[in-house]
């Protein structure tokens, strides 16, 4: 008796303690999808159908400390598929609204990317790995962990509306390669973005741009990552319409690509029903390390269309159609170009 008595009494001293240390405060959200996807590739006959169930589980902790600074990280449980741990960054937020992404600080030029409306859902073709066109606005905008991000407050330098970005990565002390075969790694990254958001009668307009550059380590490369890309996207009472354009050089594992991509689309709400359509275009001329310029010119075209419709508090049902055509060298490849459909819902959390 008298031994779980101590051990009650160790127990209960322990608990005690934990309430005395103090911890910073802390949230978690993510989403579980479920639903059947269909597709139908220009080189078949027939379809097929599988599941799709990609989820997310993120976990945010910050605190602020007596000056007003807030102090923020967090990390991914899952994402999307993957159940890998993924701790974020270092985020400071000064008490003027500004702040200081530290470590894992991306690039100041994809953080004023525009939002183009495009359509939702799971639905899609798999590409082959060789084609490189150009897949987002934010192509080329890669960087090494080690660096960071400073973002203005709204309203910056005075301009109301007006909101900027600077960022630097540094990776300098990476050995340099050399031959077509090296895989190239980048060094050092600096970027640039910023955003106007201002309103024309009944419409309020959000203009987007950046510019990234960055360099790498091969010997053999003839470019190096310099990509700019601009957008907009106008709201107009429950109808959004957008638009993107991107263009420049980057360099990836042992390839380097000189290309572009531009995007459209829509989005209307109507109560519980929000109706998307979006277009995209990427291509690039890709070229692997050390070698001429004699590459013919990849490309991806993408159109699509959903509905999705708020079943209840947290919960989505989306029906998506898209379809794509894919060339790989200037010759069109059947066996990844068709279309593709999504039923499903997103449970939200």
């Amino acid at each position: 008796m008298k031994k779980e008595l101590l051990l009650a009494s160790a127990l209960a001293s322990t608990v005690g303690m934990v309430g005395v240390a103090e911890a910073a405060s802390s949230s978690f959200s993510g989403h579980v999808r479920v639903g059947v996807e269909g597709e139908n590739l220009d080189s078949s006959d027939s379809d097929t159908i599988a599941n799709k169930q990609p989820n997310s589980f993120h976990v945010s902790i910050s605190e602020t400390t007596d000056a007003g600074m807030k102090i923020a990280t967090g990390f991914d449980i899952a994402d999307e598929g993957s159940n890998a741990a993924d701790p974020s960054g270092l985020t400071l937020t000064f008490t003027d609204g500004s702040s200081l992404q530290l470590i894992e600080a991306g690039s100041a030029s994809g953080a004023h990317a525009v939002s183009v409306p495009g359509a939702s859902g799971e639905q899609g073709l798999t590409n082959t790995s060789t084609n490189n066109a150009a897949g987002g606005l934010t192509i080329g905008t890669g960087a090494d962990k080690v660096g960071f991000d400073y973002a203005t407050a709204a309203d910056a330098f005075g301009i109301e509306g007006f909101s900027a970005n600077v960022s630097a990565a540094f990776n300098s002390d990476v050995s340099e390669t050399s031959g077509a075969n090296a895989t190239a790694t980048l060094e050092n990254a600096y970027a640039v973005g910023v955003t106007y958001k201002t309103t024309a009668g009944d419409s309020t307009v959000t203009v987007g741009a950046g510019y990234h550059t960055a360099d790498n380590n091969s010997q053999a490369a003839t470019k190096d990552n310099a990509a700019f890309h601009v957008g907009a996207t106008v709201v107009t009472g429950d109808l959004t319409v957008g638009v993107g354009f991107a263009d420049g050089d980057w360099v990836g594992e042992n390839n380097q690509m000189n290309g572009s991509f531009a995007s459209v689309g829509a989005k209307y709400v109507s109560g519980d029903i929000t109706f998307n359509v979006g277009g995209s275009q990427g291509d690039a001329k890709d070229e692997a390390l050390g070698t001429a310029a004699t590459s013919n010119e990849d490309s991806v075209d993408k159109v699509g269309a959903s509905i999705d419709y708020v079943v209840a508090s947290g919960v989505t049902a989306t029906l998506g159609y898209s379809t794509m055509d894919s060339s790989d060298e200037g010759t069109t490849s059947n066996t990844h170009s068709g279309s593709a459909w999504y039923v499903g819902a997103t449970v939200s959390f």
